[in-house]
């Protein structure tokens, strides 16, 4: 009995060790990163159908894409993640830079914590992308997400390929995939929201070498969709258009607009 006791808690300790030292070897190892934007306005939405009494704090410049966060990724998979569970996010070290990341990598969904999004995106994905110099701290993560976004900021860019915001028009998710490989050189990825048979343009992410340098995100575990001869990395219906969801801020301004051009009209 004792031997067989012994036995047993050899093996329990031998697969307990093996499972440790790999996750503190080949679990935290990566080859990209993931720069995410998120475009507010889908956020908001999907944020207000898990709760009819949700409201969203939205950026002061509505023409602005948001952060959603930098995200170190094995290539043909998702992660690592939480790599150092004892790095956890302080507020104390963003704090110079903290009403730049309320306009740049915003906390859409209103009613949690100012940090809740901060937080998580630091403790998750954060202390993994630690091991390059230049994201080894909290201001260094956070100041990079900040360079990343002024440089590539995605209204900008599918501005110039004439795609804007709009409820009623649709793009297709070929001419918003060229309209960032054409400016940036690179594949990207696409990500949809998909409600009531229809897909609102969420998300859309470049990826980086490790010397920071932009590349393709092709082989990032993602779907692979051909279209034409192209392939196209996104969750998006290829075979239907893309609602770029107009932000409720653009409305203001229409309503705005209609009115002050009313009021010149009675005053002629």
């Amino acid at each position: 009995m004792t031997r067989a006791l012994f036995y047993f808690i050899f093996i329990i300790y031998a697969s307990f060790n093996e499972v440790y030292c790999k996750d503190l070897s080949t679990d935290k190892e990566w080859d990209l990163l993931i720069f995410t934007q998120s475009w507010p306005a889908t956020v908001c939405k999907e944020w207000k159908e898990h709760d009819q009494t949700h409201t969203c704090n939205l950026p002061t410049n509505h023409d602005s894409w948001t952060i959603h966060g930098i995200w170190p990724t094995k290539l043909g998979t998702i992660g690592p993640a939480f790599c150092n569970r004892t790095w956890h996010f302080d507020p104390e070290q963003v704090r110079p830079i903290e009403k730049t990341l309320e306009q740049l990598w915003t906390n859409v969904e209103s009613g949690t914590s100012t940090y809740a999004l901060w937080a998580h995106e630091w403790n998750k994905h954060g202390t993994c992308a630690a091991v390059l110099e230049p994201l080894n701290s909290e201001i260094k993560y956070f100041t990079m997400g900040l360079n990343w976004i002024r440089k590539f900021m995605m209204y900008n860019i599918l501005q110039e390929a004439s795609i804007t915001p709009s409820n009623s028009n649709q793009y297709s998710v070929l001419d918003i995939h060229n309209a960032v490989k054409n400016r940036l050189g690179i594949n990207p990825m696409i990500e949809c929201r998909k409600e009531d048979d229809k897909s609102y343009l969420g998300e859309i992410r470049i990826c980086f070498t490790k010397d920071l340098e932009l590349r393709d995100c092709n082989g990032v575990s993602s779907k692979e969709t051909m279209i034409g001869r192209d392939v196209v990395l996104t969750n998006c219906n290829a075979s239907q258009g893309v609602i770029y969801l107009q932000s409720p801020s653009d409305k203001i301004y229409v309503h705005l607009y209609r009115l002050i051009s009313w009021l010149q009209w009675l005053t002629l």
